[in-house]
């Protein structure tokens, strides 16, 4: 019996391409053996290489993941913060809103008030006169009447800023544009603004509040919008709270001048009303006064009711003599009113020695009624007057120690008691 190899020895056939001769490898057992092996440990290895490396990668990925989830939690605190100042700022200008709103509703009162003391000056005031209507602003105005003068900004006109009128500074969403409305006014004149429309004085603005609102809207817009990207520079001239803090100072130091300016108005509304009410009993009393004069058949022809000389004989005031009294003489001040005791026509209107300037009047009835020692007369012959008609002014002309009216009453061309006629009451 033959014995076999050792080494038993291995052929792998090799087919190549199709019309091509195989190929036969020849190797021993043990190396074919140890390919397969070598081939696999070289596999394993460069899987545990792989392995280690996925691991590296892992742990760098896990540790960056983690740097990022602290960058997100800081990002996330910021935004809280931010949404938190936000919140804060939307409140602070909403009550700047408020704050705009009472403003409105004080210029509103500001306005009635103008109103209602024009209407009194209207009513002090003829309307024919420009000049007069002039000198009663100023007899009436708040000015002299305790109201203190204010100016708005630059003058009374620039508190309207011509430019503003009824126009707000825009503030979206929140309504504190009526804020930037009327601006820092530091004073109100309170002469002119009562002849001017209502805008003049509800439009005072000032263009440095009107930057600080809209420099605000900019800055609170900038914060809600999260689109946006690029380096983080701070704008400190444009910081919204700042801004909202300096347009509070600003709408108190406005409530205390608009707090003010109503107290004054009020004020001279209440002494103008006062003077209006006593001027208008006094126009009611001499009206009155007037129509009782007028409802006599004779009425007394002047203001006074003093007799200082009588009607008949007496001591002549200048010879002391006795002498013939022709009249009454009634003392007065120079200037006083002196009234047609009846109506009829004026013959005689002239000056003569020891008359001065004299009246004669005419009556339908046949009497005559004299007027003498006037300083003015302002009637002319031929007129004809109507019984309570001004006729003249009191004085002293002619023979005449003082001012008075010389009152005579004649009857078919024979002076008589005046006080049989009318009596001074």
């Amino acid at each position: 019996m033959k014995s076999q190899p050792r080494h038993q020895k291995i052929k792998l056939l090799v087919m190549r391409e199709a019309g091509r001769p195989v190929k036969q490898l020849e190797m021993s057992k043990p190396f074919a053996l140890a390919l397969p092996a070598a081939a696999a440990l070289s596999l394993s290895s460069l899987v545990t290489s792989m392995h280690i490396h996925a691991s590296r990668s892992i742990a760098e990925l896990e540790a960056e993941a983690a740097a990022l989830s602290l960058t997100n939690i800081r990002m996330e605190l910021k935004v809280a913060d931010k949404d938190q100042a936000l919140q804060q700022l939307r409140g602070q200008v909403s009550e700047l809103s408020e704050e705009a709103e009472n403003i409105k509703d004080k210029l509103k009162s500001v306005t009635e008030l103008e109103e209602q003391l024009q209407s009194l000056i209207n009513k002090e005031t003829p309307s024919s006169s420009a000049g007069s209507d002039a000198d009663s602003s100023a007899r009436i105005s708040p000015d002299n009447a305790g109201a203190k003068t204010y100016s708005a900004g630059t003058a009374t006109s620039a508190a309207s800023a011509q430019g503003s009128q009824t126009a707000v500074a825009d503030l979206p969403d929140t309504g504190a544009a009526a804020a930037g409305t009327y601006g820092k006014v530091s004073r109100l004149s309170a002469g002119p603004f009562i002849r001017e429309q209502p805008e003049a004085v509800t439009a005072a603005v000032s263009p440095v509040v009107n930057f600080r609102i809209r420099a605000a809207t900019e800055a609170l817009h900038r914060t809600v919008n999260p689109q946006v990207g690029g380096e983080y520079v701070a704008v400190y001239e444009n910081d919204p709270q700042r801004l909202v803090e300096e347009t509070r100072d600003d709408f108190e130091e406005i409530q205390g001048i608009l707090d003010e300016m109503i107290s004054s108005i009020s004020s001279t509304i209440s002494q103008a009303e006062k003077a209006h009410k006593t001027r208008a009993d006094v126009q009611a009393k001499q009206a009155q006064e007037k129509q009782e004069r007028l409802a006599r058949a004779v009425i007394w022809p002047t203001g006074s009711k003093v007799i200082t000389s009588s009607f008949g004989y007496r001591s002549d005031p200048f010879k002391g003599t006795s002498a013939y009294h022709s009249g009454i003489d009634i003392a007065g001040n120079i200037g006083d009113a002196v009234y047609a005791a009846l109506g009829g026509v004026v013959t005689s209107a002239e000056h003569m020695g020891a008359r001065g300037k004299y009246i004669v009047i005419k009556h339908d009835n046949g009497l005559e009624t004299w007027y003498m020692h006037l300083n003015q007369m302002t009637v002319s012959p031929g007129e004809r007057v109507s019984k309570g008609d001004q006729i003249g002014m009191l004085g002293s002309t002619g023979r005449s120690t003082g001012p008075h009216l010389h009152f005579q009453v004649v009857k078919q061309n024979t002076p008589v008691n005046p006080l049989n006629y009318v009596k001074p009451s």
